[in-house]
């Protein structure tokens, strides 16, 4: 009986120990070390950063829309040992091309500028930027021109005489 006990105890002892190391507590760098490498793996978190405290991940950075935001919470909320997540991520879309819109612009601003020859321009970003001499009663004219190319904005850098 006494060894049935024994036997007993020692098996119990094994089962608590093997028990207690299998929760064994991840550490906080650990974690956040997984956690980075999983996002490396997703490219709409190229600029997402994680840290980790007590378990719980906090992201922070941006993102181009919710539903990537949303994603990348439940990404790294699927990941084992992870308590929670503080989801601080920015959506930030992205900036406009304006591609079409210069290539728009720059096509009819030669039209535009043909009665100006003091005048220059440049566009970028949909944004025209006039430079030169222009006399003052033909600056509203040219303005007009310009404007009906549908620029973003018109600078005026020119030189009024």
């Amino acid at each position: 009986m006494k060894t049935f006990r024994l036997v007993s105890m020692v098996t119990l002892i094994l089962a608590l120990g093997m028990s207690a190391t299998s929760c064994k507590k991840v550490s906080d760098a650990d974690l956040q070390s997984t956690i980075q490498t999983a996002l490396t793996t997703n490219p709409d978190a190229a600029n997402v950063t994680v840290t980790v405290s007590e378990q719980v991940a906090t992201l922070a950075g941006t993102v181009q829309d919710d539903t990537i935001k949303s994603n990348i919470e439940s990404a790294v909320a699927a990941i084992k040992n992870v308590k929670s997540v503080v989801n601080n991520l920015e959506v930030v879309p992205p900036a406009p091309d304006y591609t079409a819109l210069d290539a728009s612009i720059t096509e009819g601003l030669a039209a535009a500028l043909k009665d100006h020859k003091t005048v220059t321009a440049t566009v970028n970003n949909g944004v025209i930027t006039i430079e030169g001499e222009i006399r003052e009663r033909d600056l509203p004219t040219l303005m007009q021109k310009l404007s009906s190319l549908s620029p973003v904005q018109i600078v005026n850098n020119a030189t009024v005489k």
